[in-house]
Parts: C-alpha cells; sequence; structure tokens
C-alpha cells in the first residue's frame, strides 16, 4: 500500500496549499509542491523495482457494485506505468524547484495558487497513468484539463492568458466527449471498465463496434495531445508561465494521449483500421508543426510546435505497431524538452518577462553560460544528434516506419531535418549574433539564480545519458529490441547536421539575408506561420460564425417562435380568464343561482337518458 503515497502526496500537497498557503507564504507553498513531487519519485522508484519482479494491483473498492458489471476503483503497477510515474514526478519535481525561482515576485501575494495548481496537475497525470481502469483515467483526464486551465490563465489579468486557457478548455472539451463516448462503447461491449478484463475480452468483441470506439478514444488523445485538427490550442498555451509550460509538455498533459494508447494497445491493436488512422494524423501532424515552427519568432511558442509535431512522431510510431518506441520517444523527450522550455524561461526571467520574441535577443551565450548550454544541449538531442538521447528514441521510430512504409520513413527523415533547423534558428538567434537588446533594456543581464540553475543542469545530463538506457527500457516494457538501422542512423545525423549547418549559414553568416529571405518568400512564411491559417479559420471563420448564428437563433428563433409561442399562450389564457371573470363577481346568490342552475341540468339530462332508454 505504501505505492498509493506516489499519488498521496502531490494530493495532499495540494490540499494544504489550498487552505493553508496564504498564511505560510508563496516560497515555503513552492517548498512543500517540491518536496511533495520528490517523495512521489522516490516510491516510483520502489514501484518500479517492485513491478520488474511481477506486476501487483491495489483495488480500493467498487464504484458502482452493480449486478453483472464490474466497476471498480484500483491501480496498476507494471513496469510501463511504473517507469512512466517515474519520469513524470522526477521531472515535475525539478519543474516545481524550477519555479521557486522563476515566480519570485510574479503575480503578487497569491503565487501559492500556482504551487497549489501545479500539485493537483502532478496528482491528476499519475492517476491517467496509475489507474487499472478506464474510469480512473477518466476523472485524471479531467483533472489535467482543470489544472491546465486554470495554469494557462494564471495571468487572468493578461487578455492573451485569458482567451489561450479558455481555446484549451474548449479544444480539450471537443476531444473529450469523444473520450467519453469511447469510454461508455468499451463499457458496452466489454461489460467492464478494467482494462486486464477488457484485454481479456478483445478476441470475443465484434470488430466493427471495436474500431468504432478506438477511434472515439483516439479523438480524446487528439485533443489532449494537441494534434490535428484539435491543435491550435498548444502553442497558444504558452500564455502562461515557462513552468506550466515544460510540465505541461514534458511531464504531463499533452503526454496523456500517447500515453493512453500505448497502456491500451491491445485493444487498439485489434482494429487496424485505427492504427491506420492514427499513424496518419500523428504523421500529418509532425509535419506540420515542424513546418510551422520554422517561421514563429516567440521563444517559447516554436518549442510549444516542436511538441506538437514530436508527439506526432509518437503517434505515428504507435500507429505502425511499435508503441515501445513510442514511450521510449516520450521518455527521452521530458528530459529534453523540459530542459529547453527551462533555458528559454531563464532567458525570458534575465530579462524580466518583459521579451519573449526570439529577435529581441541575442549573443546570450556570454551572459548566460549556462542556460546556453542547457538550450544548446537540448536543441542537439532533439534533433536527434549522436550519441543523445534523441538520437537514440528517434531513430527507433525513424526505423520503425521505414520497416512499414517507405512514406512514413521518408516523412520521418524529412521531419528530423526540418526539427534540426528551427531549434537551431532559434538557439543561434538568441544566443549568438549582435546584441539587439541593447537598446532594449537598461539593466544588466546576468545568469539566473541556483534554483533555476540546478533543475536545468540535471536535465542536461539526462539528456546526454538517457539513450544509453534503451536496452533495459525495451526489456523492461516487453518490447522487442531492435539494432540499430545503421542506414537509418547516417541519414539522420546527415539530415540534423545539414539543418544545423543550414540555420548557421542562414542565422549566423546571414547567407542569405534572412529578412530578403522571408520577403522574398512572404507568401510561404505568412503561410507557415499562420499554421497553413488553421487559427484563423477556426477562430474568424467558425467562432465568429458560431456567435453570428446564435445571435440569429436566439433573435429570430427565441425571441420570435420560443418566446412568441409562450406570449400567446399567456395572452389567451389571460383572455379567457377575463372573460371567465363575470363567473366569480363574490355574490352569494351568484353562486347559488350556478348551483341550482346546474343541478337542474343534470337532473334533465338523467330524465332524458333514462326515457331514451
Amino acid at each position: 500500500m505504501e505505492s498509493l503515497i506516489i499519488l498521496l502526496s502531490p494530493l495532499i500537497s495540494f490540499i494544504l496549499i489550498s487552505f493553508f498557503g496564504k498564511s505560510i507564504g508563496d516560497k515555503i507553498s513552492g517548498i512543500i509542491t517540491s518536496l511533495a513531487g520528490a517523495v512521489s519519485f522516490v516510491f516510483s522508484l520502489g514501484a518500479v523495482f517492485r513491478s520488474l519482479e511481477e506486476p501487483y494491483h491495489i483495488k480500493l473498492y467498487k464504484f458502482l457494485p452493480l449486478e453483472g458489471y464490474d466497476l471498480s476503483v484500483g491501480f496498476y503497477f507494471d513496469p510501463l506505468s511504473s517507469i512512466t510515474s517515474a519520469v513524470v514526478t522526477f521531472v515535475a519535481t525539478l519543474i516545481f524547484v524550477y519555479s521557486i525561482g522563476y515566480m519570485h515576485h510574479e503575480f503578487g501575494n497569491w503565487t501559492f495558487k500556482f504551487y497549489a495548481y501545479l500539485s493537483l496537475f502532478l496528482f491528476a497525470m499519475l492517476l491517467i497513468v496509475l489507474s487499472d481502469n478506464l474510469l480512473g483515467i477518466f476523472f485524471g483526464w479531467e483533472g489535467v484539463g482543470l489544472a491546465s486551465y486554470l495554469l494557462i490563465g494564471y495571468y487572468h489579468q493578461q487578455l492573451k492568458a485569458s482567451n489561450a486557457s479558455l481555446e484549451a478548455f474548449i479544444m480539450n472539451r471537443i476531444g473529450d466527449w469523444l473520450f467519453i463516448f469511447g469510454i461508455i462503447s468499451c463499457f458496452l461491449i466489454f461489460n467492464s471498465l478494467d482494462i486486464l478484463t477488457i484485454f481479456n475480452k478483445i478476441p470475443s468483441a465484434d470488430p466493427y463496434f471495436l474500431g468504432l470506439a478506438t477511434l472515439l478514444l483516439f479523438g480524446g488523445a487528439v485533443g489532449k495531445s494537441g494534434q490535428l485538427p484539435l491543435h491550435t490550442w498548444l502553442p497558444n498555451a504558452m500564455a502562461g508561465p515557462t513552468p506550466v509550460s515544460a510540465l505541461l509538455h514534458a511531464a504531463t498533459m499533452v503526454a496523456a494521449g500517447v500515453y493512453m494508447i500505448a497502456r491500451l494497445y491491445p485493444l487498439f491493436d485489434a482494429a487496424p483500421q485505427t492504427l491506420k488512422f492514427v499513424a496518419l494524423i500523428g504523421g500529418l501532424t509532425a509535419l506540420f508543426a515542424a513546418l510551422a515552427a520554422t517561421s514563429h519568432t516567440d521563444i517559447k511558442k516554436i518549442i510549444a510546435f516542436s511538441t506538437m509535431s514530436q508527439l506526432g512522431y509518437m503517434f505515428l510510431g504507435l500507429g505502425v505497431g511499435d508503441p515501445e518506441g513510442a514511450m521510449y520517444h516520450l521518455t527521452t523527450h521530458a528530459f529534453f524538452k523540459a530542459l529547453l522550455f527551462l533555458a528559454a524561461g531563464s532567458v525570458i526571467t534575465a530579462f524580466h518577462h518583459k521579451l519573449y520574441d526570439i529577435y529581441s535577443f541575442g549573443g546570450l551565450k556570454r551572459y548566460m553560460p549556462v542556460t546556453y548550454a542547457g538550450f544548446t544541449v537540448g536543441a542537439l538531442s532533439l534533433a536527434g544528434v549522436f550519441p543523445l538521447s534523441g538520437f537514440w528514441s528517434k531513430d527507433r521510430l525513424i526505423g520503425s516506419y521505414y520497416e512499414v512504409s517507405l512514406v512514413w520513413g521518408l516523412l520521418g527523415s524529412v521531419v528530423a531535418f526540418i526539427t534540426a533547423y528551427y531549434i537551431f534558428r532559434e538557439g543561434f538567434v538568441v544566443f549568438h549574433g549582435e546584441e539587439r537588446f541593447r537598446n532594449r533594456v537598461g539593466y544588466e543581464i546576468r545568469e539566473v539564480g541556483s534554483e533555476m540553475k540546478i533543475p536545468v543542469l540535471v536535465l542536461l545530463v539526462m539528456s546526454v545519458i538517457a539513450g544509453l538506457a534503451e536496452g533495459w527500457y525495451m526489456k523492461a516494457v516487453g518490447g522487442m529490441e531492435k539494432s540499430i538501422h545503421l542506414d537509418v542512423a547516417l541519414s539522420s545525423f546527415i539530415l540534423a547536421s545539414l539543418g544545423i549547418a543550414s540555420a548557421y549559414v542562414i542565422f549566423v553568416k546571414r547567407i542569405p539575408n534572412p529578412e530578403k529571405a522571408y520577403s522574398a518568400l512572404k507568401i510561404l512564411h505568412t503561410t507557415l506561420k499562420e499554421q497553413f491559417f488553421t487559427e484563423k479559420l477556426y477562430h474568424r471563420v467558425l467562432a465568429v460564425g458560431y456567435l453570428k448564428g446564435s445571435k440569429i437563433v436566439h433573435t429570430v428563433g427565441e425571441k420570435h417562435i420560443v418566446d412568441g409561442f409562450v406570449n400567446l399562450l399567456a395572452t389567451a389564457v389571460q383572455n379567457v380568464g377575463k372573460n371567465l371573470r363575470f363567473a366569480q363577481p363574490g355574490k352569494l346568490n351568484w353562486y347559488a343561482f350556478g348551483m341550482v342552475g346546474g343541478l337542474s341540468f343534470l337532473v334533465v339530462l338523467l330524465f332524458v337518458l333514462l326515457f331514451t332508454e
């Protein structure tokens, strides 16, 4: 039962800070949140070692004791769930520690709420990871949605933050509705929501209903992981504090969609048409987001598009039948993506949270060497450069793509080149070249404090060494160990090198001049920056059209039809009442006359009926 501490620790932290945070102060609240994450991580390690010997259940209670149905609540610890919980809690703890420095002097005396929301976020994600049934996963699913809404909109005094949190909430609700119907479909098919029970009943399930159920479940993953077409909320969520961005993209929320499919993979494996659709959406999103990242200039949005693209890699891996490879890439991605976000947050902190456009910086490597080292290692790992962790996980996935289809393999290779280009475009513009901020700030630029540097350095080390654990990870989760694809590895290295070299030539050597190149390719540049105009389509066409349609329905349908009918009915009743008022004048003789008249009518009617017989 000590494994329950993994979940209880952040839950208790959330409750304590919610009730006592204002009195104990922001820094103590941050320390409590960090300690809670650390405790969860330590017990997660214990769960890993225990589950490697034998997976185990913790059954709590029956949620609804219905005859013939299984609706219980509990947790299942196997290598996949235990290792994932360890990764989530480890990365989250580092982000929590980083937050203490980042949120210093932020938002007055209410920062304790921020730490409470972080603890809630971690608890909800762990509920998704460790639940042994779809009901528990759903509670965690909605929990991360609530926490993300609160955290993305934490700067609620800023309109863009409020709008971003609302957009994230709405987009996720669309996906969540599909997810709910997917869970209901599973219950109707299997008479159970217990994951292992569902797996045992898969051979006897109707394949058509199984396909429908998996498609609906995947719809939930699309919304939660920011895949096409429910993708616009993810880059806009960067309006929240940087630790939230790191937590969203590295350890919680967006990882939930990939993990859910990997957790339920035997179910999806029995629906091959759904897996083809998963691969299609993942591949398109990987390319779409990578292209969008090449033209954006926001220091965090570029990394956000990178997350969207890498999640597309993972969904494509799931779709082609390599769930272990997808989860391994999710693991390495957690380290180097958190590293990139925290490095970007350090830059933002150095500029007092005032500047976000990459072209506002320049030449920062001499002022912020630790941040520069962290960003560079994270970028190299993301680009898949040997021997960093991203190389091993990305090489495995691209190799799996080529094994299934040349088209998917080529797409993975092209995206690898684009990834190296756009992430080093950001790195070279921010840390190299001229110091473009000189006339814009009146303070000294320097490295951030220890509470922010230490998490960056730890993640830097993990981004370097995590790739060495591939063999152990595959053995633990029961995945197939694959030999390195030398041709894929060599081509990936060449493509990454070409991408980095292209970014260096254009943005450091300025051959050709990037501003002139953007002007010459303005239509293409605008198309990519506007995400192929999907955001404008949603916001200015669909959203505005919905509002105008609602206004028409309100004016015509509600006011004239619904209200008109109700008002007509009320007027008719009122008129009838007016005409019948003479029958109730309040005079006793009138009532006596009415009674006698009515009685006489009844007597006459009775005689008529008797004589007619």
